[in-house]
């Protein structure tokens, strides 16, 4: 006599099947999507650093940075930063560089802050003065900012003004929240591009990342080997 399974235990099986992959297969798509932002977020990092170096060879601090200034932007990165990068659109006060997938938020779920805003609509614009998305596909966004605001906001001690690049590693894809896709870094002519946060303690900055908005992160990040601590990837607000 031949033995099989009933309709009854099939189904039961497969809705067993189904629970687990239901809460297994959201875990490992977290795990992959984080290891993912994690490479880029170095990727792009060594990049800017390279960028750098090139830079200063072309005589970088022989131009003042003029933070409200677009012309004066503009002209910096033309002679400075674009040569030595592999950039597919740059746009200035213009839509077209920057995603378009939801409205970028902080860690906190805030609204960023920023000096300069351009359009009513900063999410599908960028923010401030100009943006350009690389050829692998990230965004980026340059604004500049008074040493004032480089101090309380980007942790950055300087006493020049400087310029800000938020650039999002996934270029379209989400989380679109600063401190997870999203990380800053600033150039301050004395000290070269650094990453936000940079001047502030450890302490200040593990709290900004895990309870605050999340503009030091890149520099948690960097300090923690270049992996996003899981306090702060799997933070909600």
């Amino acid at each position: 006599m031949k033995r099989g399974f009933t309709l009854a235990e099939v189904l039961i099986t497969l809705g067993i099947i189904g629970v687990v992959a239901a809460m297994t297969i959201p875990t490992l798509i977290s795990k992959i999507q984080k290891r993912t932002i994690e490479a880029q977020i170095k990727e792009n990092y060594a990049m800017l650093a390279q960028t750098m170096r090139f830079a200063e060879y072309d005589d970088i601090g022989s131009m003042p940075i003029s933070a409200n200034s677009t012309a004066s932007m503009k002209k910096w990165f033309e002679q400075f930063l674009a040569p030595h990068l592999k950039v597919e659109q740059v746009c200035f006060q213009t839509a077209g560089c920057w995603h378009k997938k939801g409205v970028v938020k902080t860690l906190n779920n805030g609204t960023p802050e920023f000096e300069t805003k351009v359009g009513e609509n900063d999410s599908t614009i960028g923010w401030g003065t100009m943006t350009f998305r690389t050829a692998k596909g990230a965004y980026f966004n340059m604004d500049g900012s008074s040493p004032g605001t480089t101090q309380s906001l980007f942790g950055v001690n300087s006493k020049v003004p400087t310029l800000q690049f938020y650039f999002d590693v996934n270029g379209d894809r989400r989380p679109n929240k600063i401190g997870k896709d999203i990380y800053i870094m600033i150039y301050d002519p004395d000290k070269g591009f650094v990453p936000a946060g940079s001047d502030r303690t450890l302490a200040q900055i593990k709290q900004n990342c895990e309870t605050g908005n999340g503009y030091w992160c890149l520099t948690y990040v960097k300090n923690n080997g270049w992996v996003i601590p899981n306090s702060v990837w799997k933070r909600k607000k």
